[in-house]
């Protein structure tokens, strides 16, 4: 029977655990997983850190995300082959790749997924694949992982030919949760969407990816005008932005001033009402207009049923993104269509050890925003 040595892995590995959401996190010890059929060991190299983290694994768990314990968080994250089963012939170790962490269900096409590391999901099946084999995430210094997650990189062409650094490749997690909703969406090259909110780390994300996808137009929406501002740099005039007012008919009357719309996509953060721009962003679309829901309100919000009846709007709501999805948000990247790191602009990320969890946590509460980003670097190359 093949074991560690054979694999060349450590019998054991460290990784940050939390056993509730109102202790502290320990570095503790595990032992190593083998890889199994359909499964591949990965060791990662910079795992996100998303903002709301402290919600979630601190201060009584206020966002109510399901996760079993004692657990490893941690879900997307950019990180080197470490171990293969004889399944995966084309996965190499040392191969570096991003993997995903959206688990889907392999005997049922109709289950929700789960988010390996934070989110349990709300059914039976989700919650037996996170209690069980999928259970802990990326801020280790390895983790276990479906082979399906797992997306290699061209590390030539990216650091070589386009002359990214790998930390840079980050933040393809952010963009690829924008890219799951606009895909579905059908954005189409030579159309204006509208964002909002769009200051945030994944409405921002969005703008980016429309105009990468071609839209002509990407109308942001935000209370905080210097954040939309960050947003307008180097987009060369095809991004607009609009400020939140909470006057329902006024905001709507400057977005229809941009002429026609054909997609609103919505990336609202958990709120207990309906925001006032949701509203005009609904009366803005054009006849056959798309919506796409992304956000996290957990709420019921109230929906112009008239207006989408005599206006023909669809409706679609999306949760993460395909493997299909993943393939080609990072093929924009690699082809240079979608710019990351200095030469899109982005700020130079934060970097936190483990052991600076809580500090890691503070910072991303209050300073991810456009293009800007924070991850764990647990194995240094």
């Amino acid at each position: 029977m093949p074991s560690h040595i054979f694999y060349n892995l450590p019998p054991t590995f460290k990784g940050l655990q939390f056993t509730s959401s109102t202790d502290p996190a320990k570095i503790v010890e595990l032992p190593t997983p083998l890889p199994t059929a359909g499964s591949v060991i990965l060791r990662p190299l910079y795992s996100n850190i998303v903002s709301y983290s402290k919600d979630v694994f601190c201060n009584g768990n206020p966002r109510g995300y399901p996760y079993p314990l004692p657990l490893i968080p941690g879900t997307n994250a950019i990180c080197r082959i470490a171990a293969v089963p004889q399944d995966t012939p084309y996965l190499k170790p040392g191969m570096l790749v991003y993997t995903s962490g959206v688990i889907r269900h392999r005997d049922n096409a109709l289950a929700t997924p789960l988010l390996q590391g934070i989110l349990m999901g709300h059914t039976s099946e989700s919650e037996a694949l996170m209690k069980g084999e999928w259970r802990n995430g990326t801020w280790a210094e390895l983790v276990k992982v479906p082979a399906e997650n797992v997306h290699v990189l061209d590390e030539r062409l990216l650091t070589k030919e386009l002359g990214y650094k790998i930390i840079d490749l980050g933040y393809i997690s952010t963009l690829l949760v924008a890219y799951g909703g606009l895909s579905d969406a059908g954005l189409r090259p030579g159309e204006t969407i509208v964002v909002a909110p769009a200051t945030g780390n994944f409405g921002s994300a969005a703008v980016f990816v429309a105009l990468a996808m071609g839209a002509a137009k990407v109308i942001a929406m935000g209370r905080n005008t210097d954040k939309l501002r960050q947003i307008l740099e180097g987009t060369s005039g095809r991004v607009k932005i609009v400020p939140i007012t909470g006057h329902v008919e006024a905001d709507a009357a400057t977005l229809q001033a941009h002429g026609r719309i054909d997609i609103y996509f919505d990336i609202s953060p958990n709120l207990d009402s309906t925001p006032s721009y949701m509203r005009s962003a609904f009366s803005s679309l054009r006849p056959k207009g798309r919506i796409s829901f992304m956000g996290g309100i957990s709420s019921d919000v109230q929906i112009p049923y008239s207006t989408i009846v005599f206006k023909g709007l669809t409706l679609h709501g999306t949760f993460m993104y395909t493997r299909q999805q993943v393939d080609e948000l990072i093929k924009l990247v690699e082809t240079g269509m979608l710019l990351i790191g200095s030469q899109g602009g982005f700020e130079a990320p934060e970097e936190f050890t483990l052991e600076q969890w809580r500090e890691a946590f503070e910072h991303a509460y209050g300073q991810i925003g456009p293009r800007k980003a924070a991850y764990f670097i647990v194995n240094r190359e």
